[in-house]
């Protein structure tokens, strides 16, 4: 009896103990997904911020277009449009503060809402951005565009009347490489896809059921069906603000940054501070967050008193060709 009794109780204390081990190990497991999630966000980001204003063999030293005023929405198709924003390698939409909707979202035909139930939907205090370049993959010959896909074609012949050509339109790619003459229409220059991502913070991954899962998502050109199409990325982003680096003396170093630059101002963007809060995608039984989080200027974000667990995260980007440019 006594035997049994010893036997039953060690028992019962090796179940307490795997029952910790497991909660302990489960714990482990949401807090690495965390992590991972935050950093692979910054990468993503990182990554694409590092490639804005790529336009092949074009600097814009010459022949680019003012800024647009009223700027142009990063989601139009037309070709006027995607031009006119050539030098807006970037471009912001603020949200001021954690519970914030941002005041102007982006014009149609983007379609973004702070209604629920959407692909599109937007999580208050998040900001929006945009990022356009050229693809880097292997240039494409003139024969082998593709109508109705976008496309930029860049000069490098002393005699084209223009430094660059967007269009849909194949037999519109006139532009000619090195080793042209006044008297020969060819050869011509290579194309290369244009791309705009939109990148935003979604309150759910999955819409149909919502699933309350905040997520980074981006809103991009698609060059198959020309139309822009929306992609989740990461889950577990639950906030985005930008702080933008304007270089004010034109030597490639940013001066000041600002959550929201005059328009006049986003082509003297050469570097952005991302911030980040990423959060566990399951909650902690127990547990209640009572932390805050500093994210730039839109100061601090929480406590939020609930049971997620969640990290900030900071990094400074340099815009690579908008500031190599100005040096």
């Amino acid at each position: 009896m006594i035997s049994i009794t010893i036997g039953l109780l060690i028992l019962a204390a090796l179940s307490t103990l795997f029952v910790n081990q497991s909660k302990t190990r489960a714990e482990l497991d949401k807090s690495n997904r965390m992590i991972d999630n935050g950093r692979y966000a910054l990468e993503v980001l990182s990554d694409n911020l590092s490639l804005a204003g790529f336009y092949g063999d074009y600097d814009l030293s010459s022949g680019a277009p003012s800024v647009p005023d009223p700027l142009p929405s990063p989601c139009t198709t037309t070709v006027a449009g995607i031009s006119a924003a050539l030098q807006l390698a970037v471009q912001g939409y603020n949200a001021l503060a954690q519970a914030s909707e941002i005041a102007s979202l982006p014009t149609s035909p983007c379609g973004f809402t702070y209604t629920a139930g959407n692909n599109l939907s937007l999580k208050p205090g998040s900001d929006i951005l945009v990022i356009r370049r050229a693809s880097t993959a292997i240039p494409i010959i003139r024969d082998l565009a593709v109508t109705g896909t976008h496309y930029l074609q860049v000069s490098r012949c002393q005699h084209d009347a223009v430094p660059y050509i967007v269009s849909t339109t194949p037999a519109d790619f006139t532009l000619r490489t090195t080793g042209c003459s006044k008297d020969s229409p060819t050869p011509y220059a290579d194309l290369r896809n244009f791309m705009v991502q939109v990148y935003f913070v979604s309150p759910n991954n999955n819409t149909n059921p919502a699933d309350s899962i905040p997520t980074l998502k981006r809103y991009e050109l698609d060059p198959i069906s020309n139309n822009f199409v929306t992609t989740p990325l990461v889950e577990g982003i639950e906030y985005m603000q930008i702080d933008y680096g304007l270089d004010t003396n034109t030597d490639g170093a940013p001066d000041s940054y600002f959550p929201a630059p005059a328009a006049a101002d986003w082509p003297n963007v050469v570097a952005v501070k991302m911030n980040i809060l990423a959060r566990n995608t399951e909650p902690t039984k127990g547990y209640k967050d009572t932390k805050t989080y500093t994210l730039g200027s839109a100061g601090t974000f929480g406590p939020f008193d609930d049971e997620y667990k969640r990290h900030a995260y900071t990094k400074f980007i340099r815009l690579i060709n908008p500031a190599g440019r100005r040096e």
